[in-house]
This record gives C-alpha cells, structure tokens and sequence, in this order.
C-alpha cells in the first residue's frame, strides 16, 4: 500500500508540474505581448508628441496671422472712420452750398417773376444750359 500511496502522490505531483509548466508558458506569452505592446505604445507616444508639437506650431502660426489681419483691419477702420468725418465734412458744405443756392434763387424769383410779366420769351435767354438744368433740378426737390 505504501507503494500505490508514493505512486499516487507522484503522479498528484506531476500533474501538479504539467499544471504549472503550462500556466508559466500561458504567462510568457502575455508577458511577451506586454512588451510587444508596450514597444508599440512607445511608438504611439512618440507619433502623438510630434502630432501636439505640429498642433502648436500651427496655433502660433494662426495667432500671428490672426493679429496681422486684426492690425490690417484696425487701420482700415480707422481710415474708414477718417474718410467718413471727411464725407460728412463735405456733405455739410454741400447743403450749406445748396441752401446758399436755394435762397439766392427764392431772392431772384420775385425779380424774376417781374422780368417774366414783362417779357414771357426772355425767361430762359439769359441763362446757360447748365444753370436751366440746376434751376430744374431744384424746382423738383421742392
């Protein structure tokens, strides 16, 4: 009997060896993928470093652009802003013109009024094509 108990226990034993050889061979081969992968990630790191210093050297690039076309833009409003205090300084002048005209010719129209009772045909001799054509011209803005 004590034959077939050491028989057993032998055999228990290398079941229990094949068990462990197998689970160690199991083992090596995810260590193996752990390095494999972890070669691989190191690759990936290094892909995604050079991929933020692309990404920042673009944003630089970007707010440099940005600022040039925001300067570009400031002088063109400033400019605008001049031309247009210009503008308006021109557009006061040409009413005051205009109302300079207007009086001149609201004066003249009694005068004339006087000239047209007396000589109807000689209303318009006098006169040059340009100043009949602004006489009209102010007679349709009233």
């Amino acid at each position: 009997m004590d034959m077939r108990v050491d028989l057993l226990l032998d055999i228990l034993l290398a079941g229990l060896l094949l068990a462990t050889l197998v689970y160690c061979f199991v083992l090596n081969r995810r260590l193996s993928r752990l390095r494999n992968a972890k070669g691989d990630m190191a690759e990936m790191v290094r892909s995604f470093h050079q991929a933020t210093e692309a990404a920042r050297g673009s944003v630089a690039e970007l707010k440099q652009a940005s600022d040039a076309i925001g300067r570009d833009l400031q002088e063109q409003l400033s400019r605008s802003r001049e031309m247009l205090e210009e503008l308006d300084l021109v557009t006061s002048s040409a009413s005051r013109v205009a109302d300079r005209i207007e009086k001149g010719v609201e004066h003249a129209r009694p005068v004339q009024d006087q000239r047209s009772a007396a000589a109807p045909e000689t209303q318009t001799e006098g006169r040059s094509h340009a100043e009949r054509d602004l006489l009209q011209a102010l007679r349709k803005v009233r």
